[in-house]
């Protein structure tokens, strides 16, 4: 019986992974799932792909621009690290879809929390005040961060 258990189990998990990976396509046949870790990023960023390469149309990139930029992208999320540029793109297309970093463990994956945070923050403001959050009310939050954290934010 435990056998059994067993072989359904690895087969729904099978099934499941295969279904999933029939429904996330890139445009240019990027495979996030072999780029990124964990899945939360490879499912940001095949959700975030398409608005991406809208904005990159607008800057007039070539499609060899446009790929290196889109691998760049998920290997940066995945390493934790931030770039101007990556805040920037995202910022342009879909800053909310960044709230599921908050489902890494933050020890881990610090930048990408401060990320999410940094948008919820500014979405929070500017639901609340109808304007954005400008660059003053921004570097009080990282004051904050600081007198919270005993150190400075680093990107």
């Amino acid at each position: 019986m435990k056998k059994l258990a067993y072989v359904l189990s690895v087969f729904v998990c099978f099934v499941s992974s295969f279904a999933l990976s029939a429904e996330q396509k890139s445009a240019y046949g990027i495979d996030y799932h072999k780029i990124t870790y964990p899945q939360i990023i490879a499912d940001f960023m095949y959700g975030i792909e398409p608005k991406l390469i809208e904005y990159y149309d607008t800057l007039k990139l070539t499609e060899k621009q446009k790929i290196h930029s889109l691998k760049g992208i998920a290997g940066s999320l995945t390493l934790n690290h931030m770039f101007k540029t990556l805040v920037e793109d995202i910022a342009a297309t879909d800053p909310e879809a960044t709230f599921v970093f908050t489902k890494l463990p933050k020890d881990d994956y610090s930048n990408l929390h401060l990320l999410a945070e940094y948008f919820r923050q500014k979405k929070e403001y500017k639901d609340k005040y109808g304007v954005e959050l400008t660059k003053e009310e921004a570097e009080k939050s990282l004051k904050l961060y600081k007198a919270l954290f005993g150190k400075e934010y680093k990107h």
